[in-house]
């Protein structure tokens, strides 16, 4: 579960804050500062030498690599967005490959590992992470773990034909050359406090953002696409001028019942009393929208991003469950890969927990699509 400096962390980090920062909270912030300033400098020093060539990047001939990554931490849609991205340059007839760097995964080589050929994950999130697994599980293409991007989209090229490669989370990444780079941003909060870690939300000095290629302003929630503001339009502009800049809709799509293949609508949420398991980098958005399509959230168990569930923990919700009296656990695609293996699926009631299934709306998938071919 999420610990108390957690929280205050993300209180600081926030650029809209519900109220002033405590005395404790004020303290805490301005001892992050210095290690900010110097975790920036290096960020933007390491981007520099590639900007400017001391350091080369590599690149694959016959091959078109594009990124899908962030400037902060925290859920921004990278993983529904690749997932989305690959399904629809597959239905094209398109050959593509997602290479990832697989956070969390423990006890595998640095060499690349093959998570999927296209029928399916091979591994399981302990040595490949969560995200690999869900992609690998949600789309037919192949999937491929390694540190070294580039060792990682060479295999997918040259042993299994891939035309196309993702990035996933891969714009600070600077050893493989890209042909695009798409940097979302969260429309509610794009920058936080403007400050690097450990201060704030950014990985790099916005700087970075000179060289994005399309900057796509992610949207969450059941309302429709909302004008981007003028004024962050103008200050990503200011980065970078030929980059383009569109808006996308990341909601929920379907509920499908955890560990199978059933389906119910999501109206089905409405004036039923659930309880939310996650373990997201920002899980305020998964609750928000629960809460917009009708459920009655009696409890959230929020554990820490990219969480490895363990027996204690199904134990835990399953008491939860009781406790609450809640009529179903709520939970998300990137939870359930290793919620399934801890045993959460195997209640003896298994229509009681079920995953919210999001995506981003066809019409952002057809706009970047149509950007890349």
């Amino acid at each position: 579960m999420r610990t108390r400096l957690e929280r205050t962390l993300r209180c600081i980090w926030s650029g809209h804050r519900p109220r002033r920062l405590s005395i404790t909270e004020q303290l805490l912030y301005y001892l992050l500062s210095p290690p900010a300033v110097l975790y920036a400098s290096m960020a933007w020093a390491w981007r520099e030498l590639y900007r400017h060539g001391f350091l080369r990047r590599r690149r694959l001939a016959d091959l078109t690599v594009v990124s899908i990554g962030n400037i902060t931490v925290g859920g921004t849609g990278k993983s529904p967005l690749v997932i989305g991205l690959a399904r629809e340059l597959v239905e094209r007839g398109i050959s593509v490959a997602v290479v990832s760097r697989g956070y969390g995964a423990v006890g595998r080589g640095s060499g690349p590992l093959l998570v999927s050929d296209g029928s399916g994950p091979l591994v399981g999130p302990d040595r490949a992470g969560d995200e690999p697994v869900m992609i690998a599980r949600a789309v037919p293409v192949v999937v491929i773990v390694s540190r070294n991007r580039y060792m990682g989209a060479r295999l997918a090229n040259d042993r299994y034909g891939a035309d196309v490669v993702i990035l996933d989370d891969g714009f600070q990444h600077q050893g493989l050359a890209r042909d695009a780079d798409i940097v979302l941003l969260d429309a509610a909060d794009p920058f936080g406090n403007r400050w690097t870690l450990p201060a704030g939300r950014l990985r790099e000095p916005l700087s970075a953002l000179q060289d994005a290629d399309l900057f796509l302003i992610v949207q969450r929630g059941v309302e429709g696409v909302r004008p981007i503001p003028s004024r962050l339009k103008g200050l990503l502009e200011a980065f970078r001028r030929e980059a383009a800049i569109a808006s996308g809709v990341l909601r929920m799509q379907v509920l499908r019942l955890a560990g199978g293949g059933d389906l119910r609508p999501l109206e089905w949420l409405r004036g039923r009393s659930v309880l939310l398991v996650s373990g997201l980098g920002d899980a305020a958005p998964f609750e928000a929208e629960v809460k917009q399509r009708g459920g009655r959230v009696v409890a959230h168990l929020e554990f820490d991003d990219h969480h490895r569930y363990s027996v204690d923990d199904v134990s835990l919700i399953r008491e939860s469950l009781r406790e609450a009296g809640a009529e179903a656990v709520i939970t998300t695609a990137k939870d359930e890969v290793k919620l399934v293996p801890a045993g959460l699926s195997r209640t003896g009631e298994p229509e009681a927990v079920w995953v919210a299934e999001a995506g981003f709306d066809p019409r952002t998938l057809d706009l970047l699509v149509e950007a890349l071919i």
